[in-house]
């Protein structure tokens, strides 16, 4: 037997951290085994749930209808997805002056501020 359970980790120097594994059962019911990485990770508990309800919202959406299923056309190939650029070039180029200026302009104030 089989499920999934969350599971608390503590990580020195962080905050918790929360998974949802895969715990695997012997056959008096107690556990004898979890997957090694989550399936889903979060700051808490509840964190992990709204993660799932947007996943299952997000997987409805490929359903034209959802009991008995049947997909429709949204469904994505592995390997032939055309993958574009995450950002603008051209408009990282024209922001990285902005953000230089911006940096010089924050120290001239916090000097003028201290006067």
């Amino acid at each position: 037997m089989w499920n999934y359970r969350i599971i608390k980790r503590q990580v020195e120097g962080q905050a918790d951290q929360y998974g949802l594994f895969e715990v695997f059962y012997n056959d008096e019911g107690k556990i004898s085994a979890h997957a090694e990485e989550p399936e889903v990770v979060g700051e808490s508990p509840q964190d992990i749930l709204d993660s799932l309800q947007i996943m299952l919202s997000d997987t409805k959406k490929h359903f034209d209808a959802f009991y008995p299923p049947k997909p429709n056309d949204k469904i994505l190939e592995y390997g032939k997805i055309e993958f574009k650029p995450l950002y603008d070039e051209e408009t990282t180029e024209d922001l990285s002056g902005l953000f230089e200026d911006f940096l010089n302009n924050e120290g001239k104030e916090e000097s003028h501020e201290n006067n």
